[in-house]
This record gives C-alpha cells, structure tokens and sequence, in this order.
C-alpha cells in the first residue's frame, strides 16, 4: 500500500491537472483511489474530465476548498488544485456522487450502498467511510449512514466550501458533477486506520438552553432573544445583516458530545449572522432543549491543535509504527482566523501526521468520531485519519 500527494498552484486549469498528474505519475502510475481538493478552479466538470482522462480506472472524489489546502508539501493558499493517491493491491475504494431532489440521508444511504458495490466488497463493513456534502445535508447524512450499517463506522468529512461563502461549492467523482447533493468514499485498506476529531476550545461557565429554534437558528435562549444573551456572553454589540462569523470564530458555541472519564468532549456551532428577529444562525443543525456553552479559542489555541497525535496512537508501543500516509480536514473558519500564520499550521499538521503524505482541504463543516466512537458534525473543528503499519 502506498499514499502519494501532489498539486499545482498554475492558473489555468489544464496546465494544472497536468502538472499534478505529471508529478503523481512518477511516484504511482495507477491509483485505487483519487481524492482531489481545488480552489480557485471554478470548472469542476473539467477537472473531473481531464482526471478521468489520465486515471480512466480508478474511483475518484473531488470537493472544492476555501481558499486553499494543506498538505504534506507545505501551504497553498488561493488558486492550487492537490491530488491524493493510494494504490493498495490488497485494498479495496469506492467512491460514488447522488444529486437528486430526495431528502439528505436518502441521498447518503444510497452514496454508501453505491460506494459499496464499486468497491466488489458488499455485504463486508468498511473501515472507514470519508464524507464531502453541500452544507446543510451533513447531520442527515451521518444519520442515515449509521442507521444502514447498524455498528458505528467511522466516518471522517467536511461539507463542500467555496472562496467567498456564495454558494458556489462543488462536488464531484469520477462519474459526474454536481453542487448539492452527497459524495463518499469507502475504504478496505490493507493496514491499521487511527482516527482524531477535536475542537481545541475551551468551555466557559456561560452556559443557556435552546427554548426556541428553527433550523439551523437559534431564536432563544433560555426563553430571550439569542442575540440578547450572544451579545452579553462576548461583550459585543451585534448589528443585523452583517456576518459575525470572524467575530465568533474564537467564541463558538458548543453542545456535549459525550465524556471520557467523567469529563467532557464538545461538538461546536459556529455563529454566522443576526436575523432581524434577533435570532442567530448556525452553521450546524440544532435541536430544541439543547444546552449550549460559550466556548473561547485563540489564534495559538488553533495553530497549535494540528499538531496534536491522532488519537489512538499516543499508547506505548506505537513509537516504532510505519506511517503510510493521512487525510485531515480543517475549518475554513480556523483558517481565515489564521491565515497569516498558516505555515505555522502545516509545520504542526505534517508533525502530526509523521511526516507522512497527507491532505487538508477547508471546509464549511467537519465530521469526524470523537474518542467515545459518535460520529459527528460540528464547526471550527479539525478532523484527522492516518493510515500506518505496525
């Protein structure tokens, strides 16, 4: 099994995919499995044409990213399109796109099931499943997909992004392109899998219930206009219209996602603008009854985390293992937090990862297994899967 990465930060789309395929191909010729992360590159029918061009075999996903992606060759801000490779003789990857009209975990059940059959493994439970959405469908999805298989699989993702939040997100695989809709891997791999999925905030004593709700905005807490309470908690006056999502990206709001010996582990809702009724919108879906914290960060808090192990991997014995190669999600809401900083960043991420080839789009959602094994969605997170041998 071998995991290889490349990219190309040229403009033209084109000279692009070629430059990354060229620099793919002298390292790994056919791959299993394509995953590909673009920004700046709006056609993504024809990067999804000229990869499947050169890879006319192999399962791909493609998802755009906010402004940029990490990988294990440094920060590449704006324009740059990076592949991700593995061949894996022993392994099996699938890879499948729906974009129909059907609610969300309509859409993923049958993505999965799809996956599945692409892979030649139905009927056997994956290791791991990646998950690349359109916001809004995310909590839906991961729904459907543990009612389908029954046992917790652990899922790893980030809803589709785009340059400016406008909407112009997009997703495809080898089979066809779309901008709403659900789009998954499955993996059999031929070697261990570790999983990470954490925020890097810390709770403070603020704390109130959701009384009021409707979708993804929180109208009330305990039973006041939330921006009232929103407001007080960061000492901030808020105006309607305008977006908060910088100012809130160092206070989210976060809901227990379960405990690890007695003490907490947190799922955060990223505020995004105020409604004129005085609600707050969220980029995660919420539920009535919910008790929210005011959480707080720093710019540090958030470089510092990509350099955190994946979880699984701290125990004795696991010094002498042999890194394969690794796949990380990070908040495009971090991200714009940072971005000066982001070389610091990628230092910290390819740390993590052990040097081992990876890749790190920005997304408008994370998902990922917390240590207690829930599968979840949440916001300013960062989500990481690292492939070794022991």
């Amino acid at each position: 099994m071998e995991i290889v990465t490349s990219y190309s930060t040229l403009d033209v789309t084109e000279s692009a995919i070629g430059e990354a395929v060229e620099k793919l191909k002298a390292r790994l010729v056919r791959p299993s499995l394509l995953l590909v992360y673009f920004s700046g590159h709006d056609d993504a029918a024809r990067i999804r044409q000229l990869l499947t061009d050169h890879f006319p075999d192999t399962q791909i996903l493609g998802c755009s990213s906010c402004q940029g992606i990490l990988t294990d060759q440094g920060y590449f801000p704006d324009q740059v399109i990076g592949l991700w490779a593995v061949f894996d003789f022993n392994g099996a990857y699938g890879s499948a796109l729906v974009s129909t009209h059907q609610q969300a975990g309509q859409m993923a059940r049958q993505a999965v099931l799809k996956a599945i059959q692409n892979t030649g493994r139905s009927g056997e439970l994956p290791s791991m499943i990646l998950l690349h959405a359109s916001p809004g469908a995310e909590e839906e999805a991961i729904e459907a997909i543990s009612q389908e298989f029954g046992t917790p699989v652990p899922i790893i993702g980030g809803s589709a992004a785009d340059t400016h939040v406008s909407g112009q997100w997009q997703l495809f695989t080898h089979d066809h392109t779309a901008t709403e809709g659900v789009a998954v891997s499955v993996f059999y791999p031929s070697c261990e899998v570790s999983f990470s999925f954490h925020s890097g905030y810390a709770k403070t004593e603020l704390s109130a219930v959701a009384t009021k709700i409707e979708g993804r905005e929180i109208l009330e807490l305990d039973h006041r206009p939330a921006k009232e309470v929103y407001e007080e908690w960061i000492a901030q006056p808020l105006c309607f219209g305008e977006s908060i999502m910088s100012l809130s990206a160092l206070h989210p709001l976060g809901r227990v996602a379960g405990n690890l010996h007695g003490l907490p582990y947190f799922k955060l809702a990223h505020p995004n603008s105020v409604t004129e009724r005085g609600g707050i919108t969220l980029f995660a879906s919420i539920k009535e009854g919910e008790r929210f914290y005011l959480m707080t960060g720093t710019e540090d808090n958030l470089i510092n985390r990509a350099g955190r192990n994946v979880d699984g991997l701290l125990s004795e014995g696991h010094d002498e293992i042999e890194t394969i190669g690794g796949i990380s999600i990070y908040c495009a809401g971090c991200m714009l937090q940072v971005k000066p900083r982001m070389a610091q960043v990628a230092d910290k991420m390819r740390q993590a990862m052990r040097e081992a080839p990876y890749i790190c789009p920005f997304t408008f959602g994370e998902q990922g297994q917390f240590i207690g094994g829930e599968n979840e969605h949440g916001n300013l997170m960062i989500s990481k899967v690292l492939f070794y041998r022991e």
